[in-house]
């Protein structure tokens, strides 16, 4: 059996203290702000105190005492199959990160059905991972959304692609240790796994994953599937985040 990092969202749980670690999260971003959209769902800019932004406090807390702080840099989002949570719990950890003042680097490498966007909204397209997979002319600079918030970058998928190959190739794994080099964290989104290979080999070169299921959605079975192929390609879990997103 595997190492499990659960937290559910129960609405019969309630937090006793409001989420500790972060910066003011109505602090003024300034310029960004005119620049991105932010969804409500991303629970440490709402201003709210919620359950979820209290289960974000919670899994940033467990991956900062259990990974970042071990100077591990990189964390691959992967879910089992789709409507997983994933792109939402991607997108509310790396915001948690940056608000705790590391260095962070969020990439849309669901190519297949991206997301990340629908969470952080640029008003300007400069292309995103595809493009700079599919030209090496294109470097990471180019397209790399730069502090889209205080600490945090934002490289996004750059449009849908069915391309197998794009993230098994050499150039993917240049831009993925680039990533790591130039950022204290690196958070990859991912595709289903149960659609394609991306996430399993998005990991071995990460080395390190966090399965995401959901709550009375995702099967079992299913993860430990998942947990196999990683394991399986050197990858290393770091554990599996059950929500009810």
């Amino acid at each position: 059996m595997m190492d499990m990092v659960e937290h559910v969202h129960d609405d019969d749980r309630l937090a006793d203290e409001p989420p500790m670690g972060f910066a003011d999260e109505t602090q003024d971003f300034g310029a960004a702000r005119s620049d991105y959209t932010f969804s409500d769902k991303l629970a440490l800019l709402s201003g709210r105190e919620t359950l979820d932004a209290e289960t974000i406090s919670l899994l940033l807390s467990e991956l900062l005492s259990r990974h970042v702080q071990h100077a591990r840099r990189g964390i691959t989002f992967c879910g089992a199959a789709k409507d997983a949570g994933c792109s939402y719990m991607a997108a509310n950890i790396a915001v948690a990160m940056a608000l705790s003042g590391i260095r962070t680097i969020l990439v849309d490498a669901n190519m297949r059905d991206p997301a990340i966007q629908t969470f952080i909204t640029p008003h300007r397209d400069q292309g995103g991972l595809l493009q700079c997979l599919g030209d090496e002319r294109i470097g990471l600079g180019e397209v790399v959304h730069h502090e889209v918030i205080p600490n945090l970058s934002v490289l996004y998928s750059g449009g849908v692609s069915s391309d197998a190959g794009l993230l098994a190739s050499t150039r993917a794994k240049d831009v993925f240790s680039e990533c790591l080099r130039d950022y204290a964290c690196t958070i990859v989104d991912t595709a289903p796994a149960n659609r394609s290979s991306d996430a399993v080999r998005v990991s071995n070169i990460l080395r390190y994953a966090l399965i995401v299921a959901r709550k009375d959605r995702t099967y079992v079975n299913d993860i430990k599937k998942l947990a196999a192929d990683i394991r399986q390609n050197r990858g290393e879990i770091l554990g599996t985040f059950l929500n009810a997103y």
